[in-house]
């Protein structure tokens, strides 16, 4: 079962059908997400090219929602960011005190049971000017269905489309600087945040 949101086109499942954490921790736990994992490591290495040309200045990485394995931490600092990562089931007791020049999060907006919320902490680790780089497959109006693959993963409950992308720059004072067709979009914070 499928909810829609007219206003930001964000399709979503129903809280009280969302798998228990202990569900959540199960599935996640019997992905190959290490760096002997070689499309894996591609994926990351595309997207790692992507931050790198569209978010100048950046020194500091947040990788929120980096999973059991934090892969993309390993590969952010071989490319000489100072990157951590945070997952609220395996890295729950990462510093977010401070700000960050960036945040990006691969694989994770589609987990969010409450999105809004998690867009307002995330917008809250961006320093003023930061960037917020993210993945997650977008869904069109021709392609959304219940049998699309995406939405077969029990632990995926929310879907954003370009249209969402755009609202999120909207409600939340980010600029759109890059959004491609498939699964990836590039926003900067506000310059008016000063903190941090």
């Amino acid at each position: 079962m499928f909810f829609h949101c007219p206003t930001c086109d964000l399709v979503f499942v129903p809280s009280r059908l969302h798998d228990s954490l202990s569900e959540e921790r199960r599935r996640y736990e019997t992905h190959e997400n290490t760096l002997d994992n070689a499309g894996y490591v591609a994926m990351f290495e595309r997207f790692i090219e992507l931050v790198s040309r569209h978010c100048p200045g950046v020194e500091t990485i947040l990788d929120y929602g980096s999973g059991p394995g934090p892969v993309l931490v390993e590969l952010l600092r071989r490319r000489g960011f100072r990157a951590e990562g945070y997952d609220p089931i395996f890295a729950p007791d990462t510093d977010l005190t401070r700000r960050f020049d960036a945040v990006v999060s691969t694989e994770t907006f589609e987990h969010f049971a409450r999105p809004r919320r998690e867009i307002e902490r995330i917008e809250g680790l961006i320093r003023g000017g930061g960037f917020l780089a993210l993945m997650t497959l977008f869904h069109g109006e021709h392609h959304f269905t219940a049998d699309w693959w995406y939405t077969r993963d029990s632990t995926h409950v929310a879907f954003y489309s370009h249209r969402t992308i755009r609202w999120i720059c909207e409600a939340f004072r980010f600029d759109l600087v890059y959004l491609d067709e498939k699964n990836v979009a590039i926003l900067r914070a506000s310059q008016d945040d000063a903190g941090g």
